[in-house]
């Protein structure tokens, strides 16, 4: 009989300290505060001191999210990341952000290894990463694969896949099961496909003992099984980890006891890695301290139509230019942000890619199938059809709609300033980015100024932000 403790963290984001994490309690968010990485890195040098055979593995979004990880292209967060006592990662969908150079660059500075089977050197036909590592452990085997997301070059700014060619990798990833399956005892999938795809892809192959899944921020407390596979993840923004104890017997699992581990403020911290972090936020202490407005409402990201912090961007965007609607992304990422004062640092958490504006002239025609492509990307039936975040975020819009029915048919009504959508008439769109509408580049218009300089301005203009409790999105 042989032990294997896994522990997993996916999608941190740049979430390096403690800080606020929505819960839901009696239907009404509450934050509290978690996470951080001298509390994680604690909590991993205690289990590797105690417990034989323990693998520490990363889901990706590690290189990106706040405002040191982006003003210093990632760099900034390797000294952590050299004593974090990682045994492999594989990057996420935002770790490509800064360019295939820059994510080579940063992932020779690392003391683990990186692995994804699904990505390729454009024309050459040969893995930008290894595909799949083997640990060898106290009498045990694991064979690790790594599965980055698929559609990089499909939903990102172009500037991430850059030579790079992204595939869906389920024929990568049975042909790297086959390659290890008689030379290890365990087949764990390291993926950043989201767990949709994940599950779908349990499905597909056989032989997977486990997926650590990434990329969906799901908080799974139960191991969801799908041909003898098992599939978890841990929520996002270093506020949880995921803990993963398996028995083994005759190189089989036998057993199996999974616990989703929230780090609270009872965690101690890692002293090392404190000094670590604070040394890594002090170049930014002025826009720490700069406070540029303050919020009624919990800014949070956590519902899927709508949201109080995409409301402040929108709001901002259509308050700054004469434009008939406002649009945003539908990011996943950002850390709750309590009522009170706001910081300039905060405002870069929430939009930490801080796009340059534009505005853009669109018919109501090709808004509707717009709005429709994106509730595609969201609500397909086919799970390697999702490759959206959320609902695009919005002000100047109300819109219902039919999550269920089929591509195309979703919407049900749409008005633009309390007015039934003319599929004729022009209106005037403004957004931020090269994330939003891609398909409309050629029609943008930039204007120089970035999303977090406008927000600042909507906030001193306004003083103080509330959201509007009147939801707009509606599935029926």
């Amino acid at each position: 009989m042989t032990k294997l403790t896994i522990i997993q963290q996916n999608d941190t984001h740049g979430s390096l300290e403690l800080h606020h994490e929505l819960f839901w309690k009696e239907n009404q968010p509450e934050l509290r505060k978690t996470g951080g990485f001298p509390r994680i890195a604690r909590y991993i040098k205690d289990i590797k001191s105690q417990t034989d055979n323990v693998l520490f593995l990363d889901g990706g979004d590690l290189f990106h999210g706040t405002l040191p990880l982006v003003a210093s292209k990632g760099e900034a967060i390797l000294p952590a990341l050299k004593k974090m006592g990682l045994d492999g990662w594989v990057p996420g969908n935002w770790d490509f952000a800064y360019g295939k150079e820059q994510l080579a660059s940063l992932v020779k500075e690392l003391p683990f290894p990186t692995i994804a089977c699904n990505v390729k050197e454009e024309n050459e036909n040969q893995s930008f990463i290894k595909p799949y590592i083997i640990k060898e452990l106290k009498g045990l085997k694991v064979g690790v694969i790594g599965l980055t997301y698929p559609y990089v070059d499909e939903t990102m700014p172009a500037s991430f896949s850059k030579g790079l060619v992204f595939s869906k990798g389920v024929e990568e990833t049975r042909q790297c099961v086959d390659e290890l399956k008689g030379n290890v005892d365990l087949i764990v999938l390291l993926s950043h496909m989201g767990l949709p795809l994940d599950v779908e892809l349990a499905a597909l192959v056989d032989g997977i003992d486990i997926i650590l899944s990434g990329h969906s921020h799901d908080r799974i407390e139960e191991p969801i099984t799908v041909n003898d596979t098992l599939v978890v993840q841990a929520g996002s923004s270093a506020s949880f980890l995921g803990k993963l104890e398996i028995t083994l017997e005759s190189g089989k699992m036998e057993d199996y006891r999974y616990e989703l581990v929230a780090i609270d403020e009872s965690f101690p911290e890692d002293e090392e890695m404190s000094g670590i972090i604070a040394d890594l936020l002090e170049p930014f202490s002025k826009e720490r301290g700069n406070i540029v407005g303050r919020t009624e409402s919990i800014l949070h990201r956590m519902t899927l139509n709508e949201a109080p912090m995409d409301q402040l961007i929108t709001d901002a965007y259509l308050n700054a230019y004469d434009s008939d609607l406002a649009f945003s992304h539908g990011w996943r990422y950002g850390t709750p942000v309590p009522a009170g004062d706001m910081t300039e640092y905060d405002l870069h958490t929430i939009i930490p890619t801080n796009p340059e504006m534009f505005t853009l002239e669109m018919t109501g025609e090709r808004l509707m199938n717009a709005l429709e492509k994106n509730l595609e990307m969201v609500f397909s039936r086919d799970p390697f059809k999702q490759k959206g975040g959320y609902i695009l975020r919005s002000s100047g819009l109300f819109m219902s709609f039919k999550p269920y029915n089929p591509e195309g048919n979703r919407i049900q009504k749409l008005l633009v300033g309390g007015q039934e959508i003319d599929l004729k008439k022009k209106y005037k769109i403004a957004g931020a980015g090269k994330q939003l509408f891609k398909g409309a580049e050629a029609d943008k218009t930039y204007h120089g100024v970035h999303a977090v300089d406008v927000i600042k301005q909507f906030l001193k203009e306004k003083g103080t932000f509330k959201a509007d409790q009147e939801p707009k999105i509606l599935s029926t």
